[in-house]
């Protein structure tokens, strides 16, 4: 029983992980996706409980993380466990440049935050206009490649302080709540480039009608990052 108890949580902390990067990306698409003059704050609300969602799988991923590093102390479990976190973030990211996707997600997830949340007059006549816009301009500029990089880095200091402390923690074990110190460190300076650089921009696009080039580069950026730490892993490895 033990040992199938153990299985099942090698599966749900990446899983968890996966799932709480996944709804920070997609809440930038449901901003985009979904537009609603008459119902505009209450249609952001629900928007901000989504996002708020993020949170509550950290909070079974870090728990579970913490176990397999003090308890089970198996390295190569530790090291797979990040390893499927990263992939699975990957694939479940990689699927929303495609916009019939993006947008039928869009309003199965509004739908039914509306049904669960939603005020008693709404539930009835509420009704999700999503954007039809399917095409955006290719060619990057300057300013493109520029927020490019700064996501790349704010995320690839997001997922390394999130995941890798784990595994460094193992093999430092007397140093763990100093490793943890600076790991939240790392995590808030990571969060705090997204809320101050990247969020203002994206919301300033999605405002001026504009912001799928914005949303497939924010997109990019955060595959690449998972695949550069997937790259990093596999160095630990080898070395």
């Amino acid at each position: 029983m033990q040992t199938i108890n153990t299985n099942i949580l090698f599966i749900i902390a990446p899983l968890m992980y996966a799932l709480s990067i996944f709804v920070d990306v997609f809440t930038y698409h449901l901003k985009y996706n979904l537009h609603d003059g008459k119902n505009y704050r209450y249609l952001f609300s629900l928007i901000n409980v989504f996002q708020y969602s993020a949170r509550g799988f950290i909070l079974v991923f870090v728990p579970i993380m913490a176990y397999y590093t003090e308890s089970v102390k198996d390295e190569t479990l530790i090291w797979l466990m990040i390893l499927l976190a990263h992939l699975l973030v990957i694939l479940l990211i990689f699927p929303l440049y495609h916009r019939k996707y993006s947008l039928f997600l869009s309003r199965f997830i509004i739908t039914h935050l509306n049904r669960l949340l939603g005020k008693k007059e709404y539930k009835k006549d509420f009704v999700v206009n999503l954007n039809p816009i399917t095409t955006v301009e290719k060619q990057w500029h300057k300013a493109d490649v520029l927020f490019f990089m700064f996501s790349l880095g704010a995320f690839l200091i997001y997922g390394f302080s999130m995941t890798f402390l784990y595994y460094i923690a193992y093999y430092y074990p007397q140093r763990a709540l100093t490793l943890s110190s600076y790991s939240q460190i790392l995590n808030m300076f990571g969060a705090m480039c997204i809320l101050l650089f990247l969020d203002p921009r994206m919301m300033v696009s999605i405002d001026n009608g504009k912001g799928l080039k914005e949303l497939n580069i924010l997109t990019t950026s955060r595959i690449v990052a998972h695949f550069i730490l997937i790259i990093i892993l596999m160095v630990i490895v080898w070395n």
